[in-house]
């Protein structure tokens, strides 16, 4: 079959409508390569020949195939111990503080954990920090809206070059090579037990968890939300804290204009106005 790769202006604005919709994420006519990129992939293995044949398809198989939809626009870039310092804080101030506190069960979101990088990172963090005597109650919720990723992510193995610049003591105390031979390793099974990975779709009205969490990631993921889709999000995140909590977002993100829910007290560190 000879696909054509050339994806129309008319295709393209339908295609943002329902990724809005679905997930509401905004994508710009910037990422108009990217868009026909990933839906030439998804359409070779449809064997649909056209952009608009396969929109029509979309169409008329939506509840089938809006998954799939989604799942190959979405961005997933991630990796350990990404943007290091809010690590950095939770080692030095918050765990430091817990352990004061003689604090023994903590609870924290992973939003948007793409394929696990993150809420390993943070398991790995409070499995070096505290003794297995200190905290006995340690849950962390992983969600995304793309099933692909929350596939691998639960499987939690990766490439070496995905561990290689981690400090020997971690990668052996926390992984396990494949094979003798394999440049694959899986995170240790006792690590994923503090982990619940889960799909979710942060539009929407309502979440399933009723939380209180200590520590919310939500990191890269509002930049491709507009300003009513943000505040609809961190309104219910801010229902999800407590007094003490502390959420954490992307370098390139900001909450100034929710000053009256979130205070400043970091680098892309927010603590829970009340």
């Amino acid at each position: 079959m000879i696909f054509n790769t050339v994806l129309n202006k008319n295709d393209f604005m339908f295609f943002q409508e329902v990724i809005t919709r679905e997930s509401g994420i905004q994508i710009p006519e910037t990422k108009f390569s990217l868009v026909q990129a990933r839906l030439m992939r998804r359409m070779r293995s449809l064997n649909i020949a056209t952009y608009t044949d396969y929109r029509n398809f979309l169409d008329e198989n939506y509840y089938d195939e809006i998954e799939n939809f989604v799942n190959c626009i979405t961005t997933n870039k991630t990796e350990f111990f990404r943007e290091k310092h809010h690590f950095e804080f939770m080692t030095e101030s918050l765990f430091e503080d817990y352990r004061k506190q003689k604090k023994k069960k903590i609870r924290i979101w992973s939003a948007g954990c793409s394929t696990g990088e993150e809420p390993y990172s943070i398991a790995i963090t409070c499995n070096s920090f505290f003794e297995k005597n200190e905290i006995n109650d340690l849950k962390i919720l992983a969600t995304d809206i793309d099933t692909d990723v929350l596939q691998k992510a639960e499987k939690g193995t990766y490439p070496f070059e995905s561990i290689s610049f981690l400090e020997d003591k971690i990668v052996n105390k926390f992984f396990s090579r494949n094979e003798p031979d394999s440049d694959y390793f899986t995170v240790a099974e006792y690590l994923k037990a503090n982990i619940r990975f889960r799909k979710l779709n942060l539009l929407n009205d309502r979440f399933p968890m009723k939380g209180p969490f200590d520590i919310i990631f939500c990191r890269n993921v509002i930049i491709y939300f507009d300003k009513a889709s943000q505040k609809k999000l961190f309104t219910n995140i801010y229902n999800l804290m407590h007094e003490n909590s502390y959420l954490f977002i992307g370098h390139s993100e900001s909450l100034n204009d929710m000053s009256n829910m979130f205070k400043l007290v970091g680098r892309s560190i927010y603590r829970k106005v009340i």
